[in-house]
């Protein structure tokens, strides 16, 4: 009578052990081939400048773009229609206003997808941002927040668009 009890709770304990065990399994291994995808392939550091800047100037913000290794993004320009380049974009505040946007050279490079090269960033890259403080801000900074929106590729695929925020903070001369 106690054997057959102790089958009781096994049967009863049997399937919920196996698709717990699959499960642990299937999330903490990969599929055969594929390679896992880092949690962040695009690093973004925003370096604001030294100095404060007054009321009304123009500075420079650098964004430092870290690319995971075995991967890059598209440039700004990619030279194909159906790949998403990479752009900047912040969120809209009375105290400033983006004058331009400087992204480096970009290498170009032939790929297993693409039947022409393409024009990508690998690494770290800087992209200088020339902005203009309004004559009007006041207090001691000022945050500007945004986002970069990239798509990154490997040798053989890209990936889905995806965008990285960011925050950087002026300091404002009195």
């Amino acid at each position: 009578m106690n054997i057959i009890k102790h089958k009781q709770v096994i049967l009863i304990f049997l399937p919920f052990l196996l698709v717990t065990g699959l499960l642990i399994k299937n999330s903490s291994s990969e599929a055969p081939g594929r390679q896992t995808i880092p949690r962040s392939l695009v690093i973004v550091k925003p370096v604001s400048p030294a100095k404060p800047v007054h009321p009304g100037e123009a500075f420079v913000l650098t964004l430092e773009l870290t690319v995971a290794p075995g991967y890059h993004i598209n440039s700004e320009k990619p030279e194909d229609e159906l790949l998403v380049p990479t752009s900047i974009e912040f969120k809209q505040d009375p105290a400033f206003e983006v004058k331009e946007v400087n992204f480096p050279e970009a290498k170009t490079k032939k790929f297993k997808f693409s039947d022409k090269p393409l024009s990508v960033f690998q690494g770290q890259i800087k992209v200088k941002i020339k902005i203009e403080l309004g004559e009007d801000v006041c207090g001691s900074q000022l945050v500007l927040e945004g986002k970069v929106r990239y798509q990154a590729c490997d040798e053989e695929a890209c990936l889905r668009p995806v965008s990285a925020p960011f925050k950087a903070v002026i300091k404002i001369a009195t």
